[in-house]
């Protein structure tokens, strides 16, 4: 009896231990998840329909205008060894979560505002305006998210109650059953079929396609952000850096709960647009004639604004409407121009999947060089841009004018084959196609070995990039060529750049590259990446051109100038690097 009574302690003592054992194993699996709850962004941006914001907007606010209170964050870790080399990417975070968490408000914090709207290059240039703002005026800026959508999904501008609507109209509230159900990887239905379908059928296709077509991610997702907010300590004077706050839900009501503020009619000073350039910020910190700095050229904005004036507000929140503009936030002393060049150069990409892909693309490239026996080393890096208004408009003027430009690389190239004069002297002589260039401005056709392609027939085989290029003469220049063109191989608009310059790539050659992306989903609302990551891609891939050339008045040409081409060849001239003009 004795024996089983040990026996049954034994087993009851075991018993109560594996119960013990798990208890600790769920309680640590529990303690896990929510940390990651609290770090993940949020996806629920606006506010309930109980919202007064449109109410709050029709107001007329002048000197009484609402503004909203805000402390300071605490300036983030400084990043990592790994975080601040470019190539190797964000490897240390997870990418979609924010490296922000919520925090209070800290006494005698003071905030700065503004209304993202816009494409992603938009965005980009009104936070760097953002956050000169924010260093010059010593407020913390209230960090946004960076909203990424398809075209018709785009934040347009508008005056402000209507794009905080439009940011409202931005939400994840019941329509959760969206995330496994992506009517835009299924055939469009018929006529017949829309017709067929029930009310609440039709409902659930228009909220499931409008779910799919946007989504939302923190800046640091692509940009190493803490770099440039402790970086900035020494350059232009700053003594400390630049503080932020993070801003997961554009509404009014959202940013009062969370910043505490308690009489918006006095914490909160707005500026209202009533026009996309309704106020540029005139610097104004090195002269004692205000007047004359606020009253003197004002360009395309119907006013300015005083940066001394601005400094001199005593609300906690200074919120704008758009910041965006290359030269919205004027920069005229030393110091502030040190400031906006540092913002500028050390936006770097550190979004590691689409380094990997460029990495990836670069290894083909140099395969196909030697494989298609080029003679110049690298290759050239090019952006036409077609959709919209006056670029539709002037297509074939900055076509022409890129092919030209290849023509003038192709003649510099030659002249720098051989360090020998004297060899380079006799290649001349003896090649058939310099004698063709030399004093001579016309275009000229290099004859591709392959067929041409009719692409008026989309259902006729198109020749693919080594098809082309393999068999051309050894001096036509790999190109990769980024444009938003949908089909740049069978486009009649392109005919004739692919005729003459028959090893130009395009961002669709590079399928094992495209595979590294079109994986990606956002965790946080289930939405497929690729669509958004796709242009920037194009762009870090077009900026490691050993020469880039790109479309004038266009954003994207203007971030691969200003910010990734630098990056990549800090080493290179100016001169190297150049929109149409």
């Amino acid at each position: 009896m004795s024996t089983l009574k040990s026996s049954n302690g034994t087993i009851i003592l075991k018993s109560k231990s594996r119960i013990l054992f798990l208890c600790l194993v769920f309680s640590a699996i529990l303690f896990v998840f929510a940390v990651q709850i609290e770090w993940v962004p949020h996806l629920n941006y606006f506010s309930s329909s109980n919202d007064d914001t449109s109410d709050t907007f029709n107001q007329q606010h002048d000197n009484s205008s609402p503004s909203l209170s805000a402390s300071s964050s605490p300036s983030p870790s400084p990043p990592t060894e790994g975080q601040l080399l470019q190539l190797n990417g964000n490897k240390e975070h997870n990418p979609f979560l924010t490296m922000f968490p919520p925090r209070l408000p800290m006494d005698q914090e003071r905030f700065l505002a503004y209304i993202p709207h816009s494409g992603f290059h938009n965005q980009l240039i009104t936070l760097e305006n953002a956050l000169r703002l924010a260093a010059m005026l010593n407020r913390t800026l209230l960090l946004p998210p960076l909203h990424m959508s398809q075209k018709r999904q785009a934040l347009v501008w508008k005056e402000p109650p209507v794009l905080f609507q439009q940011w409202a109209d931005r939400s994840r509230t019941d329509v959760g059953y969206c995330r496994d159900h992506n009517p835009l990887l299924l055939p469009a239905p018929t006529r017949k079929q829309l017709r067929e379908m029930t009310d609440q059928q039709r409902k659930e296709l228009a909220e499931c396609t409008f779910y799919h077509q946007w989504t939302v991610t923190p800046w640091t997702y692509f940009y190493d952000i803490p770099k440039i907010l402790t970086g900035v300590v020494g350059v232009g004077g700053q003594t400390e850096p630049i503080r932020v706050f993070g801003r997961p839900n554009m509404s009014l009501t959202w940013l009062e709960e969370h910043l505490q503020v308690k009489d918006p009619s006095t914490e909160i000073y707005f500026f209202n647009d009533t026009n996309r350039y309704e106020y540029r910020i005139a610097d104004d910190s090195e002269t004692s004639d205000t007047k004359g700095a606020v009253g003197g050229w004002t360009g395309r904005y119907s006013h300015t604004l005083a940066l001394s004036s601005l400094l001199a507000r005593p609300e906690r929140i200074l919120h704008f409407g758009s910041l965006f503009a290359t030269d919205r936030v004027e920069a005229n002393s030393p110091n502030h121009l040190a400031l906006k060049s540092y913002i500028s150069h050390n936006m770097d990409l550190w979004n590691q999947d689409i380094l990997d892909a460029t990495k990836l693309a670069e290894q083909q490239i140099e395969e196909w060089r030697i494989a298609t026996k080029r003679s110049a080393p690298g290759f050239l890096g090019a952006h036409l841009r077609t959709a919209d208004g006056i670029f539709e408009r002037l297509v074939p003027t900055n076509l022409g004018r890129i092919m030209t430009w290849l023509q003038e690389m192709i003649k510099l190239d030659q002249t720098m084959t051989s360090n020998e004069k004297r060899r380079s002297i006799l290649r001349k002589r003896q090649d058939p196609l310099t004698k063709m260039l030399s004093g001579s401005n016309k275009p000229f056709t290099i004859t591709s070995t392959t067929r041409k392609v009719k692409r008026q027939d989309p259902n006729e085989t198109v020749a693919t990039f080594l098809e082309r290029c393999t068999g051309a003469p050894s001096v036509s220049p790999l190109v990769f060529l980024s444009t938003d063109v949908r089909r740049p191989r069978q486009d009649p608009a392109l005919a004739e750049l692919l005729d003459q310059f028959p090893c130009t790539m395009f961002l669709s050659d590079f399928e094992a590259s495209l595979q590294i992306l079109k994986k990606i989903q956002n965790p946080t609302d289930g939405v497929f990446m690729l669509p958004y990551m796709i242009a920037l891609m194009d762009a870090n891939l077009a900026a490691k051109g050993r020469h880039f050339k790109g479309t004038v008045r266009s954003t994207f040409t203007a971030y691969i100038m200003n910010h990734l081409w630098p990056s990549y060849h800090p080493n290179e001239p100016e001169s190297a690097v150049s929109a149409l003009l």
